[in-house]
């Protein structure tokens, strides 16, 4: 399909859509083209050329074809990058040593439906402007390099552990996006980092997986390890993992422009994780049944029960060498 012939003023359309998009809850907005992300080319060839994908084949099989919107949707024109937040300081982001810990990302609601529910809403609400309007919603399943494009659309900067960061409020943020058949006006690209010379987030990785500044080698990342990862773990990257069971937040814990972070005012996003079930013990002692029933629409059962048997052994085991 050709772009539709809109007669409404595509500058006024942008700033509704960017209302709608904070009437649903987003927290930050932006549009950019469809246009290829051609600076990101020579980069991520270096990067598939590495291996630092580990296990993650998608990403090789997909290759250049994320940096370049309209291969997974040839109508698009406009790409509507959105963020969420999902902090919460009423608990923890680290546990203490005796407790299995979970990305605080991870201990609410799945974020592909909360987010891809609201894309699909914000879709609704365009084309009850502009019928002739069509769009595709995506989170971080589809095949879309989300973060340059949340670069180039003005939302923030990639920082030296590869999260986008948004100027005063942190990196604690979801991305989603919405392709659209519109040619609609782009913002600025971000062009500052805000980085610096710091080098916090490098220093404290436990298995030194940010190889260089905005380089990570997921082979090393626990975030990888203890969710993409199948089969056993290396007994030197097992023994730096600590208790983390599902993810991991260390990286952006030390990022010092996660001081401005602020509680999220998604209600999906609140821990579904039980009080009682945060001790290793009773993570080792949690049944297949049990494990898909309590953590039911949350991210932690895309790790499966097996490879979260194999975390929950590692953390106990590294608590154990601590006493």
């Amino acid at each position: 399909m050709s772009a539709p012939s809109v007669r409404q003023d595509l500058h006024a359309l942008k700033e509704d859509i960017r209302r709608m998009a904070t009437a649903l809850g987003f927290d930050a907005v932006g549009i950019t083209s469809a246009e290829p992300l051609e600076e990101q080319r020579k980069l991520w060839r270096w990067w598939l050329g590495e291996n630092y994908y580990g296990t993650m084949h998608w990403l090789l099989e997909s290759g250049e074809r994320r940096l370049d919107p309209r291969s997974y949707w040839p109508q698009a024109q406009s790409v509507v990058v959105v963020a969420l937040n999902y902090f919460r300081s009423d608990e923890p982001v680290e546990r203490p040593p005796h407790e299995g810990n979970i990305s605080i990302y991870a201990r609410g609601r799945d974020y592909h439906r909360v987010i891809r529910k609201k894309l699909k809403r914000l879709l609704q609400g365009i084309q009850q402007q502009v019928p002739e309007a069509e769009g595709r919603p995506a989170v971080d399943s589809f095949p879309l390099a989300e973060k340059p494009l949340a670069v180039r659309a003005g939302l923030g900067w990639q920082g030296k552990h590869t999260n986008v960061i948004l100027k005063g409020r942190g990196s604690y943020y979801f991305l989603g996006e919405l392709l659209l058949n519109l040619p609609l006006p782009p913002d600025s690209p971000f062009e500052a980092d805000h980085c610096g010379t710091c080098t916090r987030c490098m220093d404290a990785c436990p298995t030194d997986a940010i190889v260089e500044p905005y380089v990570l080698d997921a082979r090393k990342c626990i975030s990888y390890l203890t969710i993409e990862h199948e089969g056993d773990i290396a007994p030197q990257l097992a023994a730096r993992m600590g208790n983390w069971v599902f993810g991991c937040d260390i990286c952006q814990q030390v990022c010092p422009w996660n001081r401005f972070a602020r509680d999220t005012g998604e209600h999906d996003f609140r821990s579904r994780v039980l009080e009682g079930l945060w001790s290793l013990e009773a993570q080792a002692a949690l049944s297949e049944d049990e494990f898909l029933r309590i953590f039911e629409g949350t991210p932690v059962r895309r790790a499966g029960y097996t490879r979260w048997q194999r975390n929950v052994a590692i953390a106990l085991q590294n608590y154990k060498n601590r006493k």
